[in-house]
């Protein structure tokens, strides 16, 4: 499976919501080093649909992410497209049960400048039900041999009236050095944020096809 960005923005996409802004919107922060995005928008399913679609997120990314290039990672640019200014090539992960971590192994490709062989990274995502009806996956970078200092993430479900959900994706990175340089700002909203972004909507159009055979199977009107 070959994904520009997909298994990176897959793990990195979940952290603790910092701030609030309205719905459909995205904020990105720079301070010291650390890029702080927040990506939110409303869907119009139930809470349970919407539970099922972020466990199935995680369970899937754990046990056969190859799926996950079906639905979730969706249109988030293939490796071909060389005219992308970071692209990752994506080799077999392995999830440890019993630790809990996805150890991941990629090659990435700086088009005309240099090329990482077999970049090392070790995640450790999870879901939990919270109390107050939300429901959220996270994720944390533990290691990272080349290009992470920092990473965390979240993607939250809170329940709104009129069975709409608010999904949050909040993501939190520090580069390691070469790509602290290049990944300038300008550089982040284009190889980050539409990534950030498109999950999103990809999520959300996930809940709603759900929602839309779950009305129809029971007679009711979309």
């Amino acid at each position: 499976m070959k994904k520009t960005c997909s298994y990176i923005i897959l793990i990195l996409l979940f952290i603790t919501p910092v701030y609030a802004y309205s719905a459909d919107s995205m904020v990105t922060v720079y301070k010291d080093g650390e890029f702080v995005s927040r990506y939110q928008l409303l869907i119009r399913t139930t809470s349970d649909i919407a539970a099922s679609v972020v466990n199935d997120l995680v369970n899937e990314f754990h046990n056969s992410p190859e799926n996950l290039s079906k639905w979730a990672l969706k249109d988030l640019g293939l490796q071909e497209k060389t005219d992308n200014e970071l692209i990752f090539v994506i080799k077999p992960s392995v999830f440890d049960k019993k630790t809990g971590i996805t150890h991941g192994n990629f090659d990435i490709i700086v088009p005309h400048i240099k090329t990482f062989k077999d970049v090392k990274v070790d995640a450790i995502v999870s879901k939990r039900q919270l109390r107050n009806g939300e429901t959220k996956a996270t994720a944390e970078i533990i290691y990272s041999s080349l290009l992470l200092k920092h990473a965390q993430g979240s993607a939250t479900i809170i329940p709104q009236k009129n069975n709409e959900q608010l999904l949050i994706a909040d993501v939190s990175i520090k580069f390691g050095w070469f790509f602290n340089i290049f990944i300038t700002k300008k550089r982040y909203k284009s190889i980050v944020e539409w990534r950030i972004k498109k999950f999103s909507e990809n999520l959300k159009a996930e809940c709603e096809k759900r929602q839309k055979s779950m009305n129809a199977a029971s007679g009711k009107n979309n």
